[in-house]
């Protein structure tokens, strides 16, 4: 209702799949539950106008917490295909769609929809949806389980605990529950340090659904990736046998453990004190901080080497078993802060031992948001240079120079100028001028050159009002090329970024092979509204250039994004990154979709943070 305005009950159970009559006494229920909140927005229904939101100015974000923790915040259609792949891996056989659809109470239709669009991302995973006489999920059990809790991860947990859980929950009985909990327990003592809430969560879903698994007949025979089981360990998987009556393999233990340190990526101090990092992945942070070394002149603080190690580790862990966990910083990092997190993946992205590590993009966003501080006190991202001018008060003069560069590290005032110099006949000399990016004044100036007016206050808007004006300070050079061009819709993403890399590089701007692109575009790609944006500074780019692309007529059902979003630079132009994506986001913002995602749009959002569609 707040994205498309008043909408006939009609109109809103076709869209959520429900009947009208829910749509109706859902009214009811969301008015009362903002009443309960001493909200005044309220829901307003009238004959002939249809349902709409009514929005008191001020209470938005009271509204957007409200729903974020309630039931309601899970997706709607993401919700029933949940429940859908639960129902086929945690409950007893055989499955068809028509009974599918009878547990969920939807229509066979809509069920057999939602089995093809699952077929298509299940091949990323290596795994398959059987459908024949059954319908039935095939592959390596721990890929599967994988999967599995990346959905889960990917969702807000108020919303897991009501809507999914109890499915797997139903069969398991109070003493499970008990077993399980103990279990957590054991598994901190054999850790050395306390879960966080989130963390404990996480690894009691991943034992039900263990424990579920392992009683249908599932069970994990290998784990390529563990350690032998140690003697606690041991007595763990002998104390769930006992309790819960069920046979626990060696590889059971190895891969319980395992994401037992996924679980573990939200640490407390204590624990970062005491963990100790992998042998490989000191190895690789080394390998980062040689590189970074060479490229920006300076080495990793020592204070920072061994929280990247652990950042590294775990990332590691979580790669291999096939678990990617969200990243709620992950567009802030690789958007908001795109200059500096392009300067780092400049580099980063040509280390041998990164690359082969072939981390989620989530994860690498955990990385490049460690290293933000560090890529700052480089200086090595280009602070453009300001001329402030002043007609008097060297107070103004002390004032303004310090506070423009606290507020900003990207600018640096090189010299304080006498304003009626400037604006006299002929003004400055050209040798003058090119010691400038651009002029600050606190009065307007009359000159034929980049300059901007503050207040004497130098407030934070005016250094925002600065940084916005950048892009347009070129000082007479010829723009980065950009243009909008349109890409023809395909099946599904993973064919979307096949066209994307073939239009590039027939516009001459990548010298790179398809799966270096993929793999570039899964690492530093982020989902900003409706737009796929990527950024990339390396030595395979051939051109600068920036493409808005808007992509049409996709066929029903498809997983991708209305519009896409490319800069790419040579790495000789890494130090016009902070010019140059400032411009290019004002281009997305301008011409690209920064709308709320639809329907499938959503999904190809969480496709894409668990790496389905670069495979």
């Amino acid at each position: 209702m707040d994205a498309e305005g008043h909408l006939t009950a009609v109109e809103l159970a076709d869209d959520l799949g429900c009947s009208e009559r829910t749509i109706r006494s859902d009214v009811g229920v969301l008015r009362d539950a903002m009443a309960r909140e001493g909200l005044h927005t309220t829901v307003d229904a009238r004959r002939g106008a249809g349902i709409g939101l009514t929005v008191v100015p001020g209470e938005h974000d009271s509204l957007l917490r409200l729903l974020g923790e309630s039931d309601t915040s899970m997706h709607p259609r993401f919700e029933r295909l949940c429940q859908e792949i639960l129902l086929m891996v945690a409950t007893p056989g055989p499955h068809s769609s028509r009974s599918l659809a009878s547990a969920l109470y939807r229509t066979p239709t809509q069920v057999q929809r939602d089995l093809h669009w699952w077929r298509g991302v299940l091949g990323k995973r290596h795994l398959a949806s059987v459908k024949g006489r059954s319908v039935d999920v095939e592959g390596d059990e721990w890929a599967l389980r994988g999967f599995v809790m990346s959905l889960l991860f990917a969702l807000a947990p108020p919303a897991v605990r009501s809507h999914i859980l109890p499915m797997l929950t139903d069969g398991l009985s109070a003493e499970d529950l008990a077993a399980i909990e103990e279990c957590e327990e054991d598994l901190q003592d054999v850790l050395g340090f306390e879960f966080s809430g989130n963390a404990a969560w996480q690894l009691s879903v991943y034992l039900v659904l263990m424990l579920v698994r392992i009683r249908l007949g599932h069970v994990i025979e290998s784990w390529p990736h563990g350690q032998e089981p140690h003697g606690v360990l041991r007595k763990l998987g002998a104390k769930l046998e006992r309790r819960c009556a069920v046979a626990v393999s060696d590889a059971e233990l190895a891969l319980l453990w395992d994401m037992a340190r996924c679980c573990t990526w939200q640490w407390s101090l204590a624990a970062l004190d005491a963990a100790e990092p992998s042998e490989r992945a000191r190895t690789i942070v080394g390998a980062m901080d040689r590189a970074l070394a060479a490229a920006f002149g300076e080495p990793l603080s020592p204070a920072l080497i061994k929280p990247l190690a652990i950042l590294v580790e775990s990332s590691l862990v979580r790669r291999a078993c096939g678990l990617s966990a969200l990243n709620p910083n992950e567009c802030s990092v690789k958007y908001d802060a795109m200059d500096a997190a392009a300067a780092v993946s400049s580099v980063l992205c040509s280390v041998p031992e990164f690359v082969d590590a072939d981390l989620y993009g989530s994860d690498y966003g955990r990385l490049l948001l460690a290293l933000l501080d560090y890529i700052e006190s480089t200086g090595s991202l280009r602070s453009l240079r300001v001329g402030l001018v002043v007609n008097s008060g060297i107070d103004l003069a002390i004032w303004g120079a310090a506070r423009i560069e606290r507020l900003s590290p990207r600018l640096k005032v090189v010299d304080v100028l006498n304003g009626q110099r400037v604006e006299a006949a002929g003004g400055l000399a050209a040798a003058d001028l090119e010691r400038f990016d651009f002029l600050v004044s606190f009065e307007p100036l009359s000159v034929d050159y980049p300059s901007i007016t503050v207040s004497p206050a130098v407030s934070r808007a005016d250094v925002d009002a600065i940084i916005d004006s950048i892009p347009l300070w070129r000082r007479g050079r010829t723009p980065i090329p950009w243009a909008r061009k349109t890409l023809p819709a395909l099946a599904d993403a993973h064919g979307l970024v096949g066209a994307l890399y073939e239009d590039l590089c027939a516009e001459g701007l990548l010298a790179m092979g398809e799966e270096r692109f993929r793999w570039l575009l899964r690492e530093l790609s982020c989902v900003k509204g409706r737009t796929l944006v990527w950024c990339w500074c390396g030595p395979d780019v051939k051109a600068a250039g920036i493409r808005i692309y808007t992509v049409s007529g996709a066929p029903q059902g498809a997983v991708q994004w209305p519009s896409v979003a490319v800069l790419v630079l040579p790495i000789s132009e890494r130090g016009q990154l902070a010019v140059q994506t400032r411009w290019f986001k004002q281009l997305v913002a301008e011409f690209a979709d920064l709308g709320t995602p639809a329907d499938d749009e959503f999904l190809s959002t969480l496709t894409r943070q668990e790496g389905a569609v670069w495979a």
